[in-house]
């Protein structure tokens, strides 16, 4: 056999070993993808809460760039940051549960192809820098799961959906060919930053807003490191409920730089822009940012700074840039910071007042913001604690003394109710307040009506010894059907004489009266009080009579006729005549029932009622009253200092979460927030608004680092 066949037959046995070779390995590969139909990509990974980061990574078409959004958990705080914003921190803990569950348990449905030339075409080509360039097309999206030993748990590069089912993607794990397809929602696995932070900014209630100061002014920094000043207006505005309430408008004049502002007559103004300062207070409670970028370090939570900041060129550039100007204040060597585009400060009602400062427009533009142009403006946040709703409580005085304490305890003086029973002050029985109307003029006068003094008990055969009653009373008392007991030479309709009778209308003569009648002598004893309370119940029971109304029932009569009262009355002779005076409960004024302060404790005995106490009792009660003064005043400082507390831990909370970070907000917040004078009120037939004022040259000339012309 010749070498030349021997060559040949060699070949030919190698072409059929790598036929047959090709022959089965190409159906081995196939079932083993096929194989995994219907299982889990990444069977391993069954607990989204062991995942401890999550790294996205984009590439951008048009910019040739690649773009990377990561969050992570820090394994000594266990708190969530986003280091791709500087450590910004995060809410991720359920955003990250919803992103990890997204993986765990996803299952393969079918596999595309395993040709890595037909990646490009399915849109899972893995963003890699190198091997990228402006205008590639097929890059996918890779997204990395990794735990706290920072250990890859899922890794996957999401491509195109597919055209007859949008819920179903093609993916493919990094540095492998198959593309799979899976059903897969990629919601959670946002790079929006919005999605991965509280929204909640400033964490207030427009509920509890009480007052906005609106500093509307403009500061730039102009070539050679001048800061260009113009203050327009700054206005006090208070909210109580849905009403709100200029307290005060300072207004500057532009023609007269540095001038002090004038105070606007409030009552010239045209009423308040409602709707405006609603949508101003609506903003606050839904401040949303678009991003966020970490201030330069030396700068304290309040925003104010120590001379060395100042020689800090890059903490000042980084200012300047964004539209925030650190000038000296104080003669402690501060500095405080202006802004751009002026400030807001909020007020709530627990004491606590956020100052907002505007800055320059950012270059930021987020996938995120909800605006036409995607322009965003900065913004510095501070809160401190406001004073002014920590005023210093009115404490009560303390009695050092019995004395002290007898006259802080003596309730006011303050005249009886008009007919009431009063006890009499020198203990001589009670008497009842006078309603006469000549009385009460007499004592609103100035003149008190001196008390009245019982008269000692007439004899029994005397005619005192009945009660007089007028003539109202008589009338009411007797019977309808008493005419026959008239006397005859008096008619029945006489007992009701009008004031046009001409024997009432005549006053009675000396002679017409008995000489010891004390009641119509004026002598102001006995008939002084109860008289006058008995002719006041007659003017109200009929109608006006004359001057005569005033004497005795017994002048209606005729002369020499006994009087009609004495038939219906017992005898003279008996010893218990009717009092015609009420009679009041027998009480004592030691067994009076003290009176209750506020909280319900009872108060100790007034002064009247301590002149029996011994001195040792008196001493005692003002231990008492001591106690219970200082322990209410105690309570109020206590209260003043609790809320007080509570107001500077809140503060150094919120500072702390303002503190590094300038924040980015969108121009149509920005809008909601800040605007001129003319829209703080509203303008009647669509005025045109207010022209700008040109600027004023107001502060000295201060020269930034790094700043144009320097």
């Amino acid at each position: 056999m010749t070498e030349v066949i021997k060559t040949l037959i060699f070949a030919g046995v190698a072409v059929v070993v790598s036929l047959a070779a090709t022959f089965v390995s190409w159906p081995r590969a196939t079932d083993q993808s096929e194989s995994r139909a219907g299982l889990a990509l990444f069977e391993t990974f069954t607990d989204p809460l062991t995942a401890s980061s999550m790294k996205i990574v984009t590439f951008d078409e048009e910019t040739g760039q690649l773009s990377t959004f990561e969050v992570r958990k820090d394994r000594e705080t266990e708190q969530w940051t986003i280091p791709s914003r500087d450590g910004y921190p995060a809410d991720a803990l359920e955003q990250m549960r919803n992103a990890a569950n997204a993986f765990v348990g996803l299952k393969i449905l079918d596999i595309q192809t395993d040709k890595a030339e037909d990646h490009d075409d399915l849109g899972v080509a893995e963003p890699k820098l190198e091997d990228l360039s402006v205008g590639d097309e097929g890059v996918g999206r890779l997204v990395n799961f990794k735990n706290g030993d920072q250990e890859t748990m899922a890794a996957l590069i999401i491509g195109d959906a597919l055209k007859d089912d949008p819920t179903q993607r093609f993916v493919r794990i990094p540095g492998q060919d198959p593309v799979y397809v899976v059903r897969l929602d990629d919601g959670p696995l946002t790079t929006s930053f919005r999605d991965w932070i509280d929204n909640d900014l400033l964490q207030l209630s427009s509920i509890d807003l009480s007052n906005l100061e609106i500093l509307d002014y403009n500061a730039s920094l102009a070539l050679g490191g001048q800061i260009t000043l113009t203050r327009n207006y700054t206005a006090d505005v208070a909210l109580d409920g849905t009403e709100w309430k200029l307290n005060s408008l300072k207004e500057y004049d532009p023609s007269r730089p540095g001038a002090e502002p004038v105070m606007a007559d409030l009552s010239s103004l045209a009423p308040l822009n409602k709707a405006k300062l609603d949508e101003l207070k609506t903003a606050l409670d839904d401040l949303k940012i678009a991003d966020v970028v970490r201030k330069p370090d030396g700068m304290s939570a309040t925003l104010r700074a120590n001379q060395s900041l100042l020689t800090d060129k890059d903490a000042v550039s980084s200012l300047a840039q964004r539209g925030f100007y650190p000038v000296p204040s104080g003669p402690g060597g501060e500095v405080e910071i202006l802004s751009a585009n002026g400030e807001l400060d909020v007020a709530l009602n627990n004491g606590v007042k956020y100052v907002l400062r505007f800055g320059n427009i950012s270059g930021v533009e987020d996938s995120a913001t909800e605006t036409d142009a995607g322009v965003n403006r900065y913004l510095l946040v501070t809160t401190m604690v406001d004073d002014s709703q920590f005023p210093a409580p009115e404490l009560k005085a303390v009695p050092k003394t019995v004395e002290e304490m007898q006259a802080m305890l003596a309730p006011p003086k303050e005249d009886p109710p008009v007919g009431v029973i009063q006890p009499n002050p020198l203990g001589q029985g009670n008497t009842t307040e006078s309603t006469d109307p000549a009385s009460a003029q007499d004592n609103e006068a100035g003149e008190p009506t001196k008390p009245a003094t019982p008269d000692p008990k007439p004899p029994a055969s005397s005619p005192e010894a009945e009660p007089k009653k007028d003539t109202a009373t008589e009338a009411a008392e007797q019977p309808a059907e008493q005419p026959a007991e008239q006397p005859a030479e008096q008619p029945a309709e006489d007992a009701a004489s009008s004031p046009d009778d001409p024997e009432v209308s005549n006053p009675p003569t000396a002679e017409d009266t008995p000489a010891g009648d004390s009641e119509s002598s004026g002598s102001g004893e006995t008939s002084g009080t109860g008289q006058a309370q008995q002719e006041g119940n007659a003017a109200e029971a009929e109608p006006p009579a004359g001057p005569s109304e005033t004497a005795e029932p017994s002048t209606d009569a005729p002369e020499n006729e006994t009087p009609e009262v004495d038939q219906d009355k017992p005898a003279a002779e008996d010893p218990q005549p009717e009092d015609p005076q009420p009679e009041e409960p027998e009480s004592k004024p030691d067994e009076a029932t003290p009176p209750a302060d506020g909280n319900g404790e009872t108060e100790p005995k007034t002064p009247a009622a301590d002149e029996a106490l011994t001195e040792e009792e008196l001493l005692e009660m003002l231990e008492a009253e001591q106690e219970k003064i200082i322990k209410q005043n105690q309570r109020m400082m206590d209260e003043r200092k609790d809320r007080l507390e509570a107001a500077e831990r809140r503060v150094r909370d919120l500072n702390a979460r303002f503190a590094d970070w300038y924040y980015v907000i969108p121009e149509d917040t920005y809008s909601k927030l800040r605007f001129k004078r003319d829209e703080l009120f509203e303008q009647p037939g669509g005025a045109p608004p207010v022209p700008p004022t040109p600027p004023i040259n107001g502060l000295p000339q201060f020269n930034f680092p790094g700043a144009p012309g320097n």
